[in-house]
């Protein structure tokens, strides 16, 4: 008996055999769709396949294409923020000198020149008056000072 299951986002299927040895192989769907065919074409015509287990197999087929193209949408979804991300991180220098207003520590207001540019772990900190505050808490920002 051959069932197929969904294991994250790659498709795969076991065997009574395989799941002794603990063999795992993934199909693709133009595989799975190749075994849907093969079963139909020799399948004995006086006993065909019940309805209900051929409409449980088109939907596997549905969800399998299904879950690949939500993995793909993903992945350029991942790769977009990650774009996004280096973006936020290098631009930040360019604040420096300008007046900026950001949230603080307690939800007041800040607004000052941006004096300096610091990075902690990666993520980068406007220097306020002396005061690090994160880039994500910039609420707007203003031409420098005249």
């Amino acid at each position: 008996m051959t069932a197929i299951t969904a294991s994250g986002a790659a498709p795969t299927t076991s065997t009574k055999a395989q799941a002794s040895t603990g063999a795992m192989q993934a199909l693709g769907k133009d595989v799975f769709l190749k075994l849907l065919v093969t079963q139909l074409r020799y399948q004995d015509p006086l006993k065909p396949q019940d309805n209900s287990a051929f409409v449980a197999q088109m939907a596997q087929f549905t969800s399998l294409e299904q879950l690949q193209n939500i993995n793909a949408t993903l992945a350029q979804l991942v790769t977009m923020q990650s774009k996004e991300a280096n973006n936020f991180i290098s631009n930040a220098p360019a604040y420096l000198g300008l007046v900026v207003t950001m949230a603080g520590k307690d939800g007041e207001i800040v607004s000052g020149t941006v004096s300096a540019v610091e990075y902690e772990q990666g993520k980068p900190l406007l220097v306020i008056d002396g005061v690090r505050h994160g880039l994500e808490k910039l609420l707007s920002v203003r031409g420098r000072e005249a």
